[in-house]
């Protein structure tokens, strides 16, 4: 298995450590895979490329963007250290990755090994069901299933976590009988074959039908 990195979102400034932890395990000499697909229509795509140049460049990082991601290989994949998945509309950017079938051409590239970094957005697609944003995003879209591409050990990802979501989280879960990993603004989790482990500057919370745990950053979920 490769490597995820999953941030619940934040400014420049809030996620520091975790961008700074992704840049520690890519190769540099290799570009960098940007996909801003999710803030189609909300933020123009020079604006989002802007961003992540701001982010990624000063620590030494050439950035590539992907605006369409249609016919793609995994060979196109190889050429890039990582791929990085930003935020946006959850219910577009798995729409958009179903229709193209990039969906499975990511399960390929983290298969053989590949490094994904997902922020918000980004990340609840690789959870199992991305409803857990559906009092965020708007579902504008002709989606046929809302399960994610499951690669958290069958937990959804639920970004932005505030305290008063607490119930909302309580209702997902009894639900769609799925559990949910939180994880605050600036908080993120890495999944790779050593488990999930929360990093960032503040702890995740896991939920499930039998409650609540808080690991802290370092530590195993």
């Amino acid at each position: 298995m490769g490597h995820l990195i999953l941030s619940g979102g934040g400014d420049k400034e809030q996620s520091k450590e975790i961008d700074q932890y992704f840049i520690e395990h890519i190769n540099p000499s290799k570009p960098l895979l940007y996909i801003p697909i999710a803030m189609n229509g909300i933020i123009p795509y020079e604006e989002c490329f802007k961003w992540a140049y701001s982010v990624f460049n000063p620590l030494g990082i050439e950035v590539t963007m992907w605006t369409n991601i249609d016919n793609k290989s995994f060979d196109d994949l190889k050429e890039f250290s990582a791929i990085y998945i930003g935020g946006g509309n959850t219910f577009n950017l798995l729409r958009e990755f179903r229709i193209s079938q990039f969906d499975s051409l990511l399960k390929e590239y983290i298969e053989n090994d590949g490094i994904v970094y997902g922020g918000s957005a980004g990340a609840i697609i690789l959870g199992s069901n991305i409803m857990t944003c559906a009092h965020m995003d708007p579902n504008n879209t002709d989606l046929q299933s809302i399960n994610g591409l499951n690669l958290i050990s069958d937990y959804s990802i639920w970004c932005h976590f505030e305290a008063d979501n607490e119930s909302l989280i309580s209702s997902f879960i009894k639900d769609y009988k799925k559990s949910v990993i939180a994880l605050r603004e600036g908080t993120g989790v890495t999944v790779s074959d050593e488990g999930i482990r929360v990093i960032g500057n503040s702890s995740a919370i896991s939920f499930t039908n039998k409650g609540k745990v808080l690991t802290h950053p370092g530590s195993f979920i």
